[in-house]
């Protein structure tokens, strides 16, 4: 028979474990796809952005050493090579907003081939903050191929 402590000590381990949430990033690139030879990308800024996710975009590009932007697509520069679109959910839980899920396409700017994709899921309202969200999306696109 279980003591009342030991069950209320269940209980908060059980609410723990529920609070807790895993981060899944999900990429797909083509084999032939190899982004090394891109060094200037635009991130084209959604319209609906109220939490400037593009400008950390921009900073986790410039991170991975390259040329990096961000804007309207008619304000993209003549010498960009790939354009960055992105789709962003952000959830409300417990009084604090929190990015849930990052979606990213990589295109080709002349072509407008589709060259790399990527998704990351946040579920839950552990402390990960878009810039590391961001991180953790662009480094599989853009690490180097072994």
């Amino acid at each position: 028979m279980l003591s009342p402590a030991m069950k209320i000590c269940g209980l908060f381990l059980l609410m723990l474990f529920g609070l807790t949430a895993c981060t899944s990033v999900d990429t797909a690139l083509d084999n032939k796809t190899d982004l090394r030879p891109y060094h200037r990308i635009y991130v084209q800024s959604a319209s609906n952005d109220n939490e400037h996710l593009d400008l950390f975009l921009v900073a986790g590009l410039r991170e991975l050493g390259l040329e990096a932007s961000a804007g309207v697509r008619t304000m993209m520069p003549d010498n960009t090579q790939a354009v960055i679109i992105y789709e962003q959910v952000w959830n409300w839980e417990f009084g604090a907003s929190y990015l849930y899920r990052l979606e990213v396409s990589v295109r080709d700017v002349r072509t407008e081939e589709l060259l790399a994709h990527g998704v990351i899921v946040h579920p839950g309202v552990s402390k990960k903050s878009p810039a590391q969200m961001v991180h953790d999306l662009l480094q599989p696109l853009f690490a180097p191929k072994k």
